[in-house]
């Protein structure tokens, strides 16, 4: 097991920097930072070789593009077990160990909803020392943790960094063709991969990579999503909360909880606990301050239930070692 790395300020603002522009240069790193090149891209280095941030890539957003449900499973204290043997799914993006009313807490994705029913009838429906499985099926995405941020820059180097990513809209979002999902696949694995190195694995052109990856990302039709080890960042409590909001105002309310510097996962979902989201926070304490924060500003919000997780193994298609970093890469279905 490793011992715990800290950060200082200059890897924070460097991890900063790649959650805002993933695929920035360092040169424009540095000159947004004020540091040299090469000791910017160092730091990423280091802090990528060890496993404590990683930049992995999919088609965007998850549940758009295909459908997702959020999984409670109870697994009869065989918690550990079970998550080691989804672990390599495709299926299973994220998978936490949680405490609370569920043993488990699964996000699952598949290409088409006849292949998630499949998924969750016959692969965790038969799971061996499972008391229950619930499913929530995800009908929006509110927030997701692409876009959970540092705050180790300001907002006029944010806004510097920010300059060659904004969006494109497309009347009529296209699929991902051939040539993407090639790009796309080897993305997934380090999402800072250069072009030379693109073309050179996917026999396309350095230009056609370029042109792709751009049309891409401005079409929103790509993540690229830079992660950092939970303790690392500074937030290592992670918590689910369940909530019950009024039909009517769950569209107004839902952005308001993903605003929140501590939210990273806001879903609407079809069920009697219609949002749930994911929170990354400072203490323990905060998972109470938080609540009593939302229970005060947002009144027509019910806190159902809360779970904290004890342990994530899997997050967005990364396999995790026990203290949060990363292991290896397990595609998810685009």
């Amino acid at each position: 097991m490793h011992d715990m790395t800290p950060l200082d300020d200059l890897d924070r603002r460097v991890v900063h920097a790649l959650q805002i522009n993933p695929r920035a240069s360092w040169a424009q790193v540095g000159a947004v930072l004020g540091v040299d090149p090469v000791t910017a891209a160092r730091r990423w280095e280091r802090l990528r070789d060890e496993g404590i941030a990683w930049i992995t890539a999919y088609a965007t957003p998850v549940g758009d593009q295909g459908p997702a449900a959020l999984v409670e499973i109870d697994s009869a204290g065989q918690s550990l077990e079970i998550a080691t043997r989804l672990v390599d799914d495709p299926e299973c993006a994220t998978i936490d160990i949680t405490s609370g009313g569920r043993d488990l807490l699964l996000t699952v994705t598949a290409g088409d909803r006849a292949s998630l029913t499949e998924y969750l009838l016959q692969r965790l429906g038969t799971l061996d020392r499972v008391r229950a499985v619930r499913t929530h099926l995800v009908t929006r995405v509110i927030a997701e943790g692409a876009g959970w941020r540092l705050s180790s820059l300001t907002e006029a180097e944010q806004s510097r960094l920010r300059e060659s990513t904004s969006a494109t809209a497309h009347a009529h979002p296209r699929a991902l063709t051939e040539d993407e999902r090639a790009i796309l696949a080897e993305l997934v694995t380090d999402g800072r991969a250069p072009t030379a190195k693109l073309a050179e694995r996917t026999g396309l052109s350095p230009r056609r990579v370029r042109d792709l990856v751009r049309d891409m990302l401005r079409s929103e039709r790509l993540t690229l999503r830079t992660e950092l080890q939970a303790e690392a960042s500074g937030w290592p409590v992670y918590a689910w909360f369940f909530l019950r909001v009024p039909a009517a105002a769950s569209n107004t309310i839902s952005p308001r909880l993903g605003a929140l510097p501590e939210v990273r996962t806001v879903l609407q979902i079809a069920g009697p606990s219609n949002v749930i989201m994911a929170v990354w926070l400072r203490e323990l304490t905060d998972v109470s301050r938080l609540e009593a924060a939302i229970e005060s500003q947002l009144r027509d919000v019910e806190i159902v239930d809360r779970s904290v997780v004890l342990r994530a193994t899997k997050r967005i298609g990364v396999a995790l070692d026990p203290t949060g970093r990363k292991l290896h890469t397990v595609p998810m279905h685009a």
